[in-house]
Order: C-alpha cells, then structure tokens, then sequence
C-alpha cells in the first residue's frame, strides 16, 4: 500500500485539528487563525496534490481549512474588508473576478463541458486571497516570525514522495519552492542562511526526480528576483559566502570534467535530465520539444476560440483539443498551460487583462518598496508564482491556484508604495497600532537592537 492510502486517517486529523481549533478559538482567537492557517498550508507543501484531493467533491479538506480560518477570525478582518485601502485595487479586480466566473460556470455547465465546476476556482480564490491578505493586515509583525518553520515543509515533502517513490507534481512543487527560496534569500542577506540552503537542497531533488524546465526556472527566478530586490535598495558590493563559492565551483567542476571526459550530458548526477531535455528543446521530434509546440499551439487555439466570445470568453470547462502531426497533441480536459492566457480563454479578455494587470501593479508595489525589510522576499515570491502560471495550469488547480493567490494578495498588500522622501506609504501611517502591521518600524527586543522583520507570512506560501 502507498503511503499516502490513508485517506481515512487524513479524516481523523482534520476534525481533530478542527477540534483544536475550536479550542484554541475559545482561548485566544489569534491563535485560531494561525492554527487553521497552518493546517490548510503544512500538508499542502508536504504532500501536494495528494492532500489538495482529499475529501468530497466539491468538499476538500484544504478548501474547508481555509473557509474555517476566514470564518474563525471574520471579526478582525470583516471591519475592514472594504475600507482597507491597500487592498483596493486587488478587492476591485477580486470581485469582478468573481461575477464574471459566475456565468462562465453556468455557462460551461449548461454547455456539459468537462469538469466546469472546476472553473469555480478561478473566481474564488482570489476573494479568498483578498480576505486572508485583510486578516493578515491585523496582526503584529512580531507574529509571523513564529511561523516560518512552515516554509521548510515543501522539500521535507520532496524527500517523503521521493522515499514513497510517487508521482511528483512538478509545477506545484516548483511553485512551493520558488516561494520557499524568495524568503530563504531575504534571510541569507541577513546572515541567515539555512533555509536558502535547505530550499535549494529541495530544488536540486526536484531536479533529479523530475526533470522539467519551468519549475526549476520558478525557483532560479524567485532566489534571483528576491537578491536583485534586496541589493538593489542597499547598494551593497556583492559577496558570496565560502560555501556558496565551494557549491558553485563544484558545480562548474563536474560539468566540465562530463564535458571533456566524452561523457553524455544526460549522464550527469541530479542534472543530466533536465540538461538533456533543455538542449532537445529545439527538436519537435522529442518530448521536450513537442511540449514547447504544444503550448504554442494551444494558446494559438485558446486565442482563437476566445474571438468568437472576447467579452465573456469560451465558458468555464471548454474543452481545448489540439490537432499537429496528425494527432491529438492534448487530452481534451486540460487546459493551456498558461494562466493568463487561460483567463482569457475562459473568462474572456478583461478578466484575461485584469490579471495580468493586477500581477504587474503587484511587482510594482513591491519593487518600489524593497527598502521595506520584508519586500524583496514578496517581489521574488511574485516572481516566482507568474512564472509558474506562464507555463502551467497555475490558477486553474486547487493546489497550485490557492498558494498563487495568496502570494499575490499578501505582497498587494503587506507593502506599500514608497513615496518621494523615500518612506512607504499606501493610506494613513499613524491609524496602525504601534508595533501592527507591515509597514509599521520594526519592533526592538530588551537589548534595544531591532528585531529582525517578519520574512514571511504562512498564508504566502
């Protein structure tokens, strides 16, 4: 039996952490909320897909998780669900969103396409990252530091499926790591180094379980996109530690000793895979490079089918079916492994250019406000979550779209947009409690030093 056959005692946990909840809620409801968090979020990153589809359809324990979290603490962040300013822009395309996926499900299930109830997804989480990101406005910098624990989970959970030898989602783990190692990056420019370390250990067993060029690209670009943010704002002379050096030199030494001993590249420990499938990419004959063809041709088709409809798009569940080289390139249920361009294909193009709009004003934000100690993370996080949705079914999926829109609803708002004297500001500074919310100073311990600011948030990742 595979280890993760235990849908019963996955069950049994959730009403007991459920239990616990109400308990804790009893006692103090801040830590309700944490908890609640934490339980919709740790097995997601440990266990992926596998947990995403525990549970009755429409019923996961994942969706039910985070339902309770909003519910358990709708009194902290219901006030201010419409007036929070920082939220305005993405509370505006959040609810559009959400009308418009109202008849393109209807639309779809009245048209018998494929699974169009699925389609629900794409207007609901992000109502829900938008409430969670409100709720999140409201609690003490100070609290997030307990949690980031949460974000070392994803490459335990690499190391499970790999004892376990299942199959690995690898756009979902890519996504999970990208965020892991955005944060891990802000931390190693503060001495920190051990989950950068522990993240990119976690990449490098993506790697070789499941050679695919975009997750790991996911990763790459938020580790990089956070350290440009970072050093961007502090003007520092880059410096690498000895074991970063060590790392990368053993790196280039063992591609240069496959490279001159005569050695296939595909021979190459952890990255012989991926190596021979980048450098296959250009063949349309091989996996690899049908893979490029088939996202082309399916957005071209997405494109195509969309013109018919451009306001309201193909509906919720249109089945798209590419025929090249006199055969089916596609199953006929996925989509086209392109977010945005699936909003459009879906939804139609204002939903398509909301998006894409909204993930632009969110890198903005969080760019103009990396001397922010916490901001550079948010930008490498973004980072990470559109490029994972430029080539997967990001938003579309349970387990991919809910962290994604979490991600890009907390970096919306948890930074602000500096203004001209250099200071963050994104509505009234002096209506925030002392010592509350992110753009608040950091708070300082008995010795007088500032305490370090909150790196992450566990509803981000």
């Amino acid at each position: 039996m595979s280890v993760f056959d235990f849908t019963p005692q996955f069950y049994s946990v959730f009403a007991a952490v459920c239990a616990v909840s109400v308990l804790v809620l009893a006692v103090c409801l801040r830590g309700a909320g944490w908890l609640l968090w934490a339980a919709c979020l740790v097995p997601l990153f440990l266990l992926s897909r596998t947990y995403a589809t525990v549970g009755v359809d429409p019923f996961y324990a994942m969706d039910v998780t985070a339902a309770f979290a909003l519910v358990a603490t709708v009194r902290m962040w219901g006030p201010r669900a419409l007036s929070e300013r920082r939220l305005s822009g993405f509370r505006v395309v959040a609810v559009g969103l959400a009308v418009i996926t109202c008849q393109a499900v209807y639309r779809g299930l009245a048209a018998e396409y494929p699974e169009a109830l699925k389609g629900v997804i794409l207007g609901l989480y992000p109502v829900v990252g938008w409430c969670a990101a409100t709720w999140f406005l409201t609690r003490p910098v100070e609290e997030a530091l307990r949690w980031r624990w949460v974000l070392f989970v994803p490459t335990a959970g690499l190391l499970l499926a790999w004892s376990a030898g299942t199959t690995l989602p690898a756009a979902a783990w890519g996504l999970y790591l990208a965020i892991a190692g955005a944060f891990g990056a802000q931390l190693r420019l503060r001495g920190n180094s051990r989950l950068l370390l522990w993240t990119l250990v976690g990449a490098a067993l993506m790697t070789a379980l499941a050679s695919k060029r975009g997750p790991l690209l996911a990763v790459v670009a938020a580790v990089a996109a956070t350290t440009v943010a970072g050093r961007a704002y502090h003007r520092r002379a880059v410096r690498l530690p000895v074991l970063s050096w060590s790392l990368a030199t053993a790196g280039v030494v063992a591609v240069l000793g496959f490279a001159l001993g005569g050695q296939d590249v595909s021979d190459m420990p952890v990255v012989g895979g991926l190596a021979s499938r980048v450098s296959r990419s250009h063949d349309t004959s091989t996996e690899a490079g049908a893979n490029v063809e088939l996202r082309l041709e399916m957005w071209q088709e997405a494109f195509r089918v969309v013109r018919k409809d451009p306001l309201l798009g193909a509906g919720a569940g249109h089945p798209i079916d590419v025929v090249g080289h006199g055969r089916h390139l596609n199953a006929p249920r996925a989509g086209p492994h392109n977010s945005f361009v699936g909003y459009v294909y879906y939804l139609g193009w204002p939903a398509g250019i909301a998006v894409v709009l909204l993930v632009a004003a969110t890198l903005r934000r969080t760019w103009r406000a990396r001397h922010h100690p916490a901001a550079a993370s948010w930008f490498g996080a973004t980072v990470g979550v559109a490029v994972t949705a430029s080539t997967n079914v990001a938003f579309e999926t349970t387990y991919i779209g809910l962290p994604s829109w979490l991600v890009l609803a907390c970096a919306y708002a948890l930074v602000g947009v500096p203004q001209g004297d250099g200071e963050a500001s994104d509505g009234p500074r002096d209506t925030a409690a002392p010592g509350r919310g992110v753009l608040a100073a950091p708070s300082r311990s008995g010795t007088g030093r500032p305490l370090p600011a909150p790196p992450m948030v566990p509803v981000s990742s």
